[in-house]
C-alpha cells in the first residue's frame, strides 16, 4: 500500500487540463489552491459539458471564482475537507478505476465513467464528495450570465445590481 501512494504521489497532471498554477494564482483565489483549482476546473468541465457548442466551458467563465467566493462562507473545516476529497479525486483512478493515471490524464470517456462511479459508489464518502463537486460546479458554471441564453433563461425579472463581496480581513 506504501509504494502505491508512493507511486500515485509522482503522476503529475497533464498540462493541457484545466487552470494552470500560475493562471489559478493570478486569478485572485483565497480558498481554492492552485492544485485545488486545476482539478475543480477539469472535475466542472466535465459535469457541465453538455456538448452544446453556444454553451461556453466551465475553464471559460469566471465559475471558479464564484465558487471561491462561496467558500469563504463556510466553516474552515469544510475547504480542508473539499482539498482533500479532491486530491483522493483526482488520484484515485488506479484505486477505483484500474487506470494508472490522474482524473486529469484520461481521456473524456473515462473520466465521465470514474464521475460515474463516484455518484453510484457503495460508500457514502464517495457519494457525498460526488454531490459536493456536483453543487459547486453548477453553482459556478449557471451563475454565469453567458449560460443564460441556452437554457433560454433571460435573467431576473428585476435586474439589480451585482453584490459586490468585500474582502475578508
Amino acid at each position: 500500500m506504501s509504494a502505491a501512494l508512493l507511486a500515485l504521489s509522482r503522476l503529475r497532471a497533464s498540462p493541457a487540463s484545466g487552470l494552470s498554477a500560475a493562471a489559478a494564482a493570478d486569478s485572485g483565489l483565497r480558498v481554492l489552491s492552485p492544485t485545488n483549482a486545476r482539478i475543480l476546473t477539469g472535475i466542472a468541465d466535465r459535469m457541465t459539458f453538455t456538448g452544446d457548442p453556444n454553451m461556453p466551458r466551465f475553464a471559460d467563465t469566471s465559475g471558479l471564482q464564484v465558487i471561491d467566493t462561496a467558500l469563504r462562507y463556510v466553516p474552515l473545516d469544510v475547504p480542508q475537507q473539499l482539498s482533500r476529497a479532491l486530491l483522493l479525486f483526482e488520484y484515485g483512478p488506479p484505486l477505483f478505476i484500474g487506470k494508472a493515471s490522474t482524473f486529469s490524464g484520461l481521456a473524456s470517456e473515462w473520466q465521465d465513467a470514474y464521475i460515474s462511479g463516484w455518484a453510484q459508489s457503495r460508500f457514502h464518502t464517495r457519494r457525498i464528495a460526488f454531490q459536493a463537486f456536483k453543487n459547486l460546479s453548477m453553482l459556478g458554471y449557471y451563475s454565469q450570465d453567458a449560460t443564460w441564453p441556452a437554457i433560454h433563461y433571460q435573467g431576473p425579472w428585476a435586474p439589480k445590481a451585482r453584490r459586490v463581496v468585500p474582502d475578508a480581513q
